[in-house]
Formats: structure tokens, sequence, C-alpha cells
């Protein structure tokens, strides 16, 4: 093997095909699965430059997860390789090659290559990532080849066992399918992204993307002794987690025996749900202790999962498993109201690129740059793992990441979202609202104080002409510049005219309704959700309300009007409730 380069050199072909977005259209594969083939594949994957890459592997339908087929692609030559077939697979590591490999979403691929050979590439291009750089709305190689090439691919064998030998014509013929299109489609992805300038944001995705890969494979390594600890079962108490432990370890020397993948043995949501009957049971753990078992589980099976429940059941307290008290989670002070700005900008920034939102910032990146304990941008940067794309993007998002902080300027952010609401938006937030209204027992009985509303208000008019209907509805009128009345309404079509600021108001003749209320239905323009309010501006509600503070007072708001809290004086009144569709 020591003159391996130097033979590569003399010996191999000259690879024209190896130009940039070659497609072979007509492309016809060698298995590889002896040395001689092995031998012959290995000069032209020394000269060429680069290569494109799949893998298959085996996890449905096996005990022992196996990296079954490996597809290479170089211009013309198409391989699969046999990993099963005993040979050593080292020097195909060591190829000029594959140290830059074109792939297609290739977070697994790349597992499976470090599990099973070690190997990482130097450097790396994701079709499926640039996908997503360039706004596609669907990223899966199939949709991408047939938008750019127009050939339908099977999915025929996504989910075969790859371990099957000798591989059928047709899962042949399906696996080179997943490497013949990738290195056009890497070229027709690179000139658009160059000419977006996003060339370096793919770049710098797919270097850490492989940098996570190396950290995650290393933490995996930790923690897999205690892999029976599953997903839920952190609330268990030690004689729970024992169970477990034994159950854990019956279905995994089950799933060995049958050469399964664990989870056709038994679920494992099901598995914790029998762990919670069988700590239940008094006595003997029997079938009839615990929730349906799966029909696979029966006879010789039944009574050795049973004995192995029992046995551990009878293990003194000293050998059961401890309770893992997970690590605090570090602090954090999230400003709600500044986490939803940036997302706002976030938004409007992936949408004004034409990109998913979560490109620029995922929830949990946003929730570390709203985190008053984070210290300055910077930092928050640092603690959201930005790249230097994202960082970028968000520099010049930040000097826009402005609170209001006047009652004025809460008013005018309000006021702005309420017009950029859509219909349709308006209309389901109503329905659902008087949904709300219809569930509060406090509203069933008695006069109810509501308002009529205006464009930009919820429209709870049904609810309104219900109450009118029932003659127990309450609208306000306006008298001068600070003083309201309320009163009664049995006629929303009759008994209403135009009033002051063209609202909606009873008319002169009806006379004022003079006795407290049962409940108030409270417009404004924004709502805190410790619900505080801030009404237009005038002081009408907050001037009438003062005088009964003894009757419920329910905000009715849309979404869009909702922050964390608002500055508030004394004679501002709070609600005690603020109902909105959250």
């Amino acid at each position: 093997m020591f003159f391996l380069p130097a033979i590569s050199r003399l010996f191999a072909p000259k690879l024209v095909e190896e130009e940039a977005g070659f497609l072979d259209e007509n492309p016809e594969y060698m298995f590889v699965n002896n040395r001689k083939s092995f031998m012959k594949m290995l000069p032209i994957l020394s000269q060429a430059n680069s290569c494109v890459m799949d893998t298959e592997a085996d996890s449905m339908y096996h005990y022992q997860e196996k990296l079954s087929l490996i597809q290479i692609s170089v211009g013309k030559y198409h391989w699969l390789i046999d990993p099963l077939c005993g040979l050593n697979l080292k020097p195909l590591w060591k190829c000029k090659a594959l140290k830059n490999i074109t792939f297609h979403a290739c977070d697994y691929d790349l597992r499976l290559l470090a599990v099973f050979h070690e190997f990482y590439p130097e450097k790396i291009y994701d079709t499926s990532i640039a996908a997503r750089l360039l706004g596609e709305k669907q990223t899966g190689l199939a949709a991408l080849v047939e938008k750019y090439f127009g050939v339908r691919l099977s999915k025929e064998n996504q989910k075969a066992d790859w371990t099957k030998r000798p591989l059928p014509p047709e899962m042949c013929y399906y696996a080179v399918q997943d490497t013949v299109y990738l290195d056009a489609l890497k070229e027709l992805q690179s000139e658009r992204l160059r000419k977006l300038g996003r060339m370096e944001w793919l770049q710098e995705s797919c270097e850490t993307l492989l940098k996570n890969l190396k950290k995650q494979n290393e933490n995996s390594k930790n923690i897999q002794k205690e892999s029976w600890r599953l997903k839920g079962s952190n609330i268990f108490k030690p004689y729970e987690l024992q169970l477990l432990r034994a159950a854990w370890q019956w279905r995994d020397k089950e799933a060995k025996r049958k050469d399964c993948a664990a989870y056709r043995v038994l679920n494992p949501y099901l598995m914790l749900d029998i762990i919670r009957a069988a700590a239940r049971a008094k006595g003997k753990i029997d079938e009839r202790s615990l929730p349906k078992l799966p029909r696979n589980i029966k006879g010789n099976m039944l009574k050795s999962f049973l004995g192995a429940l029992n046995e551990a059941a009878s293990a003194p307290a000293s050998e059961f498993p401890s309770i893992i008290v997970n690590k605090a989670a570090p602090r954090t002070s999230i400003n709600e109201d500044l986490r939803e700005k940036l997302r706002e900008l976030r938004n409007e920034k992936a949408e004004q690129l034409q990109i998913e939102s979560g490109l620029l910032a995922k929830q949990s990146q946003l929730n570390a740059l709203a985190n008053t304990l984070n210290g300055d941008w910077e930092e928050k940067f640092n603690v959201a793992e930005f790249m230097n794309w994202q960082r970028e993007i968000w520099w010049s998002l930040i000097p826009k990441a402005t609170l209001p902080k006047t009652p004025d300027e809460f008013r005018a952010w309000a006021k702005q979202r309420l017009l950029a609401m859509d219909a349709e938006t308006k209309a389901m937030e109503s329905e659902k609202l008087l949904i709300e209204l219809s569930k509060r027992a406090t509203l069933e009985n008695g006069y109810i104080a509501a308002f009529y509303p205006t464009e930009l208000e919820p429209q709870i008019v049904p609810f309104l002409r219900k109450l009118a209907g029932e003659n127990r509805l309450l609208l306000p009128r306006v008298l001068d510049k600070q003083k309201m009345e309320f009163a009664l309404v049995q006629n929303l079509d009759s008994d209403l005219c135009v009033g002051a600021f063209k609202i909606m108001e009873p008319k002169a003749e009806l006379p004022a309704f003079e006795n407290p209320p049962t409940a108030f239905l409270v417009p404004g323009v924004v709502f805190g959700k410790d619900c505080s309010r801030i009404g237009h501006g005038a002081g009408y509600y907050d001037q009438f309300l003062v005088n009964f503070k003894g009757v419920p007072r329910f905000g009715v708001a849309y979404s869009v009007q909702i922050r964390t809290s608002l500055p508030q004086n004394a004679a501002d009144m709070k609600m005690d409730e603020v109902l909105w569709v959250k």
C-alpha cells in the first residue's frame, strides 16, 4: 500500500467527467465487494479532487445498526461499496477525493461514517443546507431533482433492508440515483449562492455541522452506559428505575436474540406505562398488573419478561439505581417583549431574504438574545452560538430592537400591529374570543357593561346581540370630554347611533343605567399580561371604573395588543383578567 499514491498517478484515467456540474444521464455502477474491485476504484479516488457520497443503514431491521452501503460518485464513475463484505476500508478514507465530499442532508451519513469507521471528511458541501439557504420550499433530494432536472426519483426502497445480499438490481439502481445528480445540483446551487452573496454562509454552515457532529459523538460515548434511562423516566423513583432497567435489559436481550430493532420488541412509551403499573402492583407482578402487552409477548417470552420484572422487584433497595439530579439549567430572565420584537425582526428579515426564519435564529437562540442575564449583544451572540454570517445579519437588526417606553409609544406600537393584521387572523381570533366569553360564568347572568367594537377591536358583536336579546346589554355613551355613562340596549339595529369618535353608542333618548353592572368588558389599545391597560388616552374608562372597584373587569384584545407589562400610574385601572388568543 506504500506505493499506491505513485501507482495512482501513473495509471489513473483522466477524469474529464469530474468537471463541475457533470451529469451522468446513463449511470453504470460497480459493486465493490472484493479486493479486485476495491483496488480498481482506489486510483480514481486518489486522483480526484472531490466526490459525491451517500450511505444506507439497517436500523429498522436488525438489532445492531450497521452501515450497510456506501455510494460514491466521481463524474461517470459510480461505486456501491459493501462495508459488510469484510474488506479493509482504511485505504478508502485516505483518498484525496474523500477530503471534499458532497452530500445531501448528511447528518446521519456523517454519524454512521464516524461511528463505524472513525472518519470525518475535511470539507463537505450539503445540497440540503444549500437549498434552505436558497429559500427552496421543498429541500428533499427527490423534490430538488424533479425541479432542476425533471426526473422523478423512486422512493420505493427508501425503507428497505440494505443488509440483503446480493442486493437486488432495483435497490442498486435506487442507491446510485442518490449520488448521480448531486454534483450537477451542487454546481447550479453554487452559482445561485454566489450571485446572492451566500456562498460563505453555506461554507460556514457546513463547517459548523462538522464541528457539532464531532462534539455530539464525543458526548454520546459518555452517556451510553445510562441509555436505559428512557426519556420521561427522570421523574421515576429508585424502585421504578430498578424495574425500568430490568425491562430495558430484557428488551435488549430479546432484540439481540431476534436480530431486530429494540422498539419492535417493546415500544419505549408502552414500556414506561408498564413500569408505572408494575410499580403499583401489590405482591408478585403478573400480566393482570400491567397494561395490554403487544401480541408478540406471550408464552415463554411473557414468562421471561415477568420473571425479569419480579427478580428486579425482589432485589435489595441498595441495588436500585439512584435518581440522577440534572444539573440546574442556566439561570434565565427572558424579556418576553424583547423576544417578541426580535422574532418580528427575524421574520421580516427572513421574508426579505426569502429563506425560512429558523435559519436566522431558532427559538433557543431568540431566548438567548432576550435573556437579560447574558450581558451585552456580543455575549448574547456567543451564548446563542451564532455563525459569523448570522452575526452580521443580527448586528444590522439590533438597532431596530427598541421597545416602547411611554404610553404614546405603546399606542403607536399597537396601532401599527393592529393595522397590519389580516382579516383572516382577526376573524379567527374574534371567533375564539367569543367562545371564551361564553365560558365565563360571571357573564352568564346580570347586566354586562360592554363596548361596541371599532374596526381595529375584536369583533364581539354576536355576543352583544345575545346580551341585547336577553335584555342585559349595557353600552357606553360619551357625555363630554371627561365623562361617559352606560345605557341599556335591547336592539343593536335600532337603539344605536354614531357618537363621539365615530363609535356606535346608545341614542340620547335611552335613559342612563344607574345601578352597578355584573361585569365590565373593557376595550383598550394595549394590555399587559399582568392585567395592566393603556387606552386611547382620554381616560374615560379609568375615571368611570374607579367608582366600581368591586365589579369584575375583563379586558378583550387581539394577540398583537399584548405585552408583558405596561407603565401605569395611580389613576390607571387594572383589569381582573385579559381575554386574548394565546
